[in-house]
């Protein structure tokens, strides 16, 4: 980890992680409600400050768009964070262990670098571009299954009827042509198991771009492919990501179905 940028990153992440492994340890966990499903905790708001308070800091000219408070910072900067504190909420206030911390650094528009942090196995997952994709130290590449029938998926969905109604589609078909499709209820993280070839690939409608930046470019570091739903390029809120085996097959079976 050569590049300054990540290693800020990486240590960020873990800063927030170990935060949140300590809440998680906590029976009380108190939240809000900002949607009908929709929740928001104390350890998000407390990630959250870590994160800020360290970024705005160490890089006072660069703009940070986070999920609970926007965007901050220098707004006209070409270097932009993108940071979700806590990526899988539902899952955290449940007390399910599958969360993670989330943060990638754009400039100009190019993901730089991104770290995903899973504090309860401790697993780092890292990548800057050019430079290869890690777990831990590691590096990592996606599945070289490539039959569809022998495929894990992971899927994710936005809110509104329209992203709810296509994901039922695609459980529809995956279910029973894959060997498996499955909601975990942590885009980053999800996208991690693709590129470290635990999954075979994510499917997703309805992202937000702190969801899956740093995700995307572990994914592709390792060897992933990615584009859109309905494109071969990357769309704003749907992503495909898949090993490269599979990628042509699923294009074809997710246009039969949207």
């Amino acid at each position: 980890m050569e590049n300054s940028y990540l290693k800020e990153n990486v240590y960020i992440a873990k800063l927030a992680g170990e935060f949140l492994r300590e809440m998680f340890a906590n029976a009380d966990l108190q939240a809000e409600y900002k949607g009908a499903k929709d929740i928001v905790t104390r350890a998000d708001r407390g990630a959250e400050e870590i994160i800020l308070e360290y970024l705005t800091e160490t890089f006072r000219e660069h703009k940070i768009v986070s999920e609970e408070s926007g965007v901050v910072g220098n707004k006209e900067s070409e270097y932009v964070w993108y940071v979700d504190p806590l990526d899988g909420t539902n899952n955290f206030f449940h007390h399910i262990p599958y969360f993670n911390v989330s943060i990638a650094l754009e400039r100009n528009r190019k993901i730089v670098c991104g770290a995903v942090y899973n504090p309860i196995l401790d697993e780092m997952f890292y990548a800057e571009s050019g430079g290869g994709a890690f777990l831990n130290g590691k590096k990592i590449a996606p599945s070289t299954n490539k039959e569809l029938s022998k495929a894990f998926i992971t899927a994710c969905h936005g809110k509104s009827e329209e992203e709810i109604a296509r994901f039922l589609k695609l459980m529809n078909v995956f279910k029973r042509e894959a060997y498996d499709i499955r909601k975990l209820g942590s885009a980053a993280l999800e996208l991690c198991y693709v590129a470290c070839g635990r999954c075979d690939a994510f499917i997703a409608t309805g992202l937000n771009p702190w969801d899956f930046k740093a995700g995307l470019l572990i994914a592709q570091e390792s060897g992933c492919k990615s584009g859109g739903l309905m494109h071969e390029e990357i769309e704003e809120s749907n992503l495909l990501v898949c090993s490269p085996s599979l990628y042509n097959e699923l294009r074809k079976k997710i246009a039969q179905v949207i």
